[in-house]
């Protein structure tokens, strides 16, 4: 298996203590030579803690009581097919996917809500394909500086820095969304590499702070290839239009 072809399900097993000893070792070889692949498994780490708070396991005794009675009741007859794969879909072991899928649905749900609304005001934080649509947004990671602090609607750039395909990368803040993330420059525009929730949004717009969630502060671990900039370098790159 080579580094471009580990996929999230196997991410997920090295997460959750899975995998065997010898592809354990395959996959951490790969991660450390490979930038991307190694901020895969970070942020993997990050919602697997995420799901595990938001969504903490308990084991309810009168589970075992309900499965000998229905099973006494007589199984309800089904395609072997059908009950393969829904045995194999809810095993006990896929219970961290599945806690996972469902904090990663309620993020995307924060972040795609406002585009699909169609509403535009200026506490949406919108993306198109990954890529941020928000003129606002893209005006800050465009010509702001760090020294510049949040605009009208707290949105600010922290750190500037270059990933392992010497992509510029800054991390920012979106106080009217409610949101920080980390941004790199792809083919002339901002994708969006992390976003996770920074406060709440729609209240009062809040100063930027250092205070830079644990999710976004793994992701850029995972991406930083270069230091990152100083303000004099940080302007520098701004005036050559992050080329």
């Amino acid at each position: 298996m080579t580094v471009t072809n580990w996929t999230d399900e196997a991410l997920m097993r090295r997460v959750d203590g899975e995998m065997t000893a010898d592809e354990s070792a395959r996959l951490d070889a790969d991660v450390a030579g490979d930038l991307a692949l190694a901020g895969r498994l970070a942020a993997m780490r990050s919602l697997r803690d995420a799901a595990r708070a938001a969504f903490p396991a308990a084991v309810d005794a009168r589970d075992e009581a309900l499965a000998r009675m229905i099973a006494g009741q007589g199984a309800v007859e089904t395609k072997p097919g059908v009950r393969a794969w829904l045995g194999e879909a809810f095993a006990p072991r896929k219970a961290g996917l599945w806690a996972g899928l469902a904090v990663a649905g309620f993020v995307a749900g924060v972040v795609l809500g406002p585009a699909l609304g169609g509403s535009g005001s200026g506490g949406d934080l919108v993306t198109r394909d990954g890529v941020v649509a928000e003129a606002a947004l893209v005006r800050v990671l465009d010509t702001g500086l760090a020294a510049d602090g949040p605009d009208g609607d707290g949105r600010a750039v922290g750190l500037t820095f270059r990933d392992g395909q010497q992509r510029w990368c800054r991390t920012f803040d979106h106080a009217g969304a409610g949101m920080a993330g980390l941004a790199c420059r792809d083919g002339g525009a901002w994708r969006i590499e992390a976003l996770a929730r920074s406060g709440p949004a729609g209240g009062e717009i809040r100063m930027a702070s250092s205070e830079t969630p644990a999710a976004i502060l793994a992701a850029v671990d995972g991406a930083m290839a270069e230091p990152a900039l100083d303000p004099t370098q940080e302007r520098a790159a701004r005036e050559a239009g992050w080329r």
